[in-house]
């Protein structure tokens, strides 16, 4: 918008403008953020599995003995498992009655490992065939299975390292005649399996920070969405109040001047501020609702939107860009190319503008070049955080529309934004101006 040149009220004659109350910063409260309760929820799912995986071990261990009786110390190997069995169901009560917290499940491994590597080392070696495996081998592939279930892949990697080190420790120690050719065909085994466990814990554990990010992002847009009623009707009033409201109050005064004497000069002032007044108004009053758009189509709105803003902002525009026909998106086309617009009139600091705009392959595309300071590479974010959703809230609009929003950096210096909605009509030339 350009600015009067008439004088205006002196600063102590003008209203002042005082909001009737202050947005207070947002508050992020750590101790509940969305990542710390999607972290939380996965932990207990993760023990709760985990528990129920551990009396898989018991069966196993129970079987063996049923079976295949352990070769020496078989009322210790008895009493040894049956305390173990006692332990994991107490801990599937604890787990599944959710009134406090387990242990950190690592530590629980490590009394798995000591359990599993006393029952091997003590048994002697088990009454089984030659044909058939100790059951209590198996049960040693299942500690990787339950360290999976940890939401760090070193803790995954570290069990499954010294699963496969007891249970070298526990056939040395049991001295049994098993092969060393079949011992390392096993702990070959145990390490592969470890090793899918790993990468599997390292998938898990960037999902569920991926979803701990986006729903903190959710969080801070929903913060953000339940005071943008309120910022844009005070921003309204503070464009009223510092522009046309002021306008009308300098043409009062030189009314009240022209008023009883001879002085047109101050009467044709005061009808040149009122125009300006008007002028203003029917801008900002346009922004908001725009007529325009309806009245002229979405190629002369734009056009419109890259004039006032260029006179905002101080800076040259070149608009190009074709005749395009009405179509389900074209208010949202609108109200990025306002947002875009108004970002470079607020923190571009840009010399120079291009908008441009065409329709290919069932594509509208709306291109916003500056050759301003430019965008961090965070900005939507960025923009989140410091209490302004206009890209961010632009961006969730233009993708439920079937579209995307990309801003990228310009080389020297600048920052050209896309945006590319779904457009049913028939291609149109990139030309045009």
């Amino acid at each position: 918008m350009a600015f009067s040149s008439e004088p205006r009220p002196p600063a102590d004659r003008r209203e002042r403008f005082t909001p009737e109350g202050t947005q207070a910063p947002p508050v992020h409260d750590t101790e509940s953020s969305p990542a710390r309760t999607v972290s939380a929820a996965q932990d207990i799912k993760a023990v709760r599995s985990q528990t129920l995986v551990r009396l898989l071990i018991v069966a196993l261990l129970i079987a063996q003995l049923a079976l295949f009786p352990p070769l020496e110390n078989e009322n210790a190997c008895r009493a040894l498992v049956a305390g173990y069995a006692l332990w994991a169901a107490l801990l599937v009560w604890e787990a599944w009655r959710g009134r406090r917290s387990l242990p950190r499940s690592w530590k629980l491994l490590l009394v798995d490992l000591v359990v599993l590597g006393t029952l091997l080392a003590v048994a002697g070696g088990f009454d089984t065939p030659s044909a058939i495996r100790p059951l209590v081998d198996d049960a040693f592939f299942l500690i990787p299975v339950l360290a999976a279930f940890q939401p760090s892949p070193r803790v995954t990697a570290w069990m499954t390292v010294a699963s496969g080190l007891a249970y070298l420790l526990a056939v040395q120690g049991a001295g049994t005649d098993e092969g060393w050719g079949r011992t390392a065909l096993l702990l070959l085994s145990l390490l592969l399996l470890g090793g899918i466990c790993t990468v599997l814990t390292r998938v898990q554990q960037s999902r569920v920070r991926s979803v701990g990010a986006l729903l903190e992002r959710n969080r801070e847009l929903l913060g953000q969405a339940m005071s943008a009623e309120e910022r844009e009707r005070r921003s309204l009033a503070e464009a009223l109040h510092d522009e046309a409201l002021q306008d009308v109050l300098a043409a009062r005064q030189d009314v009240d001047e022209a008023r009883g004497s001879d002085r047109p000069e101050a009467l044709e002032r005061a009808d040149r501020t009122l125009k300006e007044a008007a002028r203003r108004m029917r801008s900002i009053v346009g922004e908001l609702h725009p007529v325009v758009l309806q009245r002229t189509g979405l190629s002369e709105a734009v056009r419109r939107l890259a004039d006032s803003a260029a006179q905002r902002g101080g800076f040259t525009v070149r608009v190009t860009g074709p005749p395009v026909p009405s179509f389900p998106w074209e208010s949202v086309v609108y109200a990025a190319a306002r947002e875009l617009l108004e970002n470079v009139v607020k923190h571009a600091e840009a010399s120079h503008v291009e908008v441009r705009w065409e329709a290919r392959e069932g594509l509208l595309r709306l291109l916003v070049i500056d050759d301003g300071r430019g965008l961090p590479a965070q900005a939507l974010d960025e923009s989140v955080r410091s209490g302004h959703i206009g890209l961010a809230s632009l961006q969730v609009r233009i993708e439920t529309a079937g579209g995307r929003l990309v801003l990228e950096p310009l080389l020297p210096n600048g920052t050209t934004a896309t945006v590319e909605l779904p457009f049913a009509g028939p291609d149109t030339p990139s030309g045009g101006g």
